[in-house]
């Protein structure tokens, strides 16, 4: 049987885009690669799908954030990732457990090498970059065979939002109610208040403003 996690898209870029909080073009590049080069992420054809964004590609995408945060370069990130795939002897290194604790090794030894020159900006220190790097991956769960299971949104926090593919077919939910985000800022578009959505849905009003603001890119 085929793994849903890797096979069956849940999001377009622009959703996932907005879910990760990351800014529309950033994702779109890392999803289609740089220049010639490969996508980072593992998206579906585009060609032949209108949901290319797996759940493998959503978790990968949150990584790379992370990373970005941490001070790497995506745009130079490829052949560090050949590295780490060798390292660890598996394609899909970027959710790879490994990535907390020796791949963050393998980086930063990569990024002071000739091949790996600029892949880390020069202010960044090697304990922040650590820091920052373990601190995301908390927000990933794996399974036994250390392949993500859920993968917690970190920047909807305090707000819990959840996306697992045994729950809503992997649509992002409220992890205490199920309720599918998309479905709230629906509501929301709509032209329903807040007061009333979270009414209809059980949900603290906290929740309601954060989809809209996240979603809709507007208070509530």
């Amino acid at each position: 049987m085929q793994d849903v996690r890797f096979t069956e898209g849940l999001l377009n870029l622009s959703q996932a885009g907005r879910y990760l909080r990351v800014p529309k073009q950033t994702f779109h590049r890392w999803a289609r690669g740089y220049g010639l080069g490969q996508p980072l992420l593992h998206v579906l054809d585009r060609g032949r799908t209108p949901l290319p964004v797996t759940f493998i590609a959503l978790a990968e995408g949150h990584v790379l954030d992370a990373l970005r945060d941490a001070g790497v370069r995506p745009q130079r990130i490829r052949p560090a990732l050949k590295e780490l795939q060798r390292e660890f002897g598996r394609e899909y290194v970027l959710v790879a457990p490994e990535l907390a604790t020796d791949g963050i090794d393998v980086l930063w030894d990569f990024s002071r090498s000739r091949a790996g020159h600029g892949l880390i900006a020069g202010d960044t220190g090697q304990h922040v970059f650590r820091e920052i790097v373990q601190d995301h991956l908390q927000y990933v769960a794996w399974d036994d065979e250390r392949l993500p299971i859920e993968l917690t949104l970190r920047h909807w926090q305090p707000s819990k939002v959840v996306v697992d593919v045994r729950r809503s077919f992997g649509q992002p939910i409220f992890a205490g109610t199920g309720v599918r985000v998309a479905d709230v800022a629906g509501m929301m578009r709509a032209g329903e208040s807040a007061e009333i959505v979270a009414e209809e849905f059980g949900l603290p009003i906290g929740d309601v403003r954060t989809a809209a603001r996240i979603l809709l890119g507007r208070a509530a």
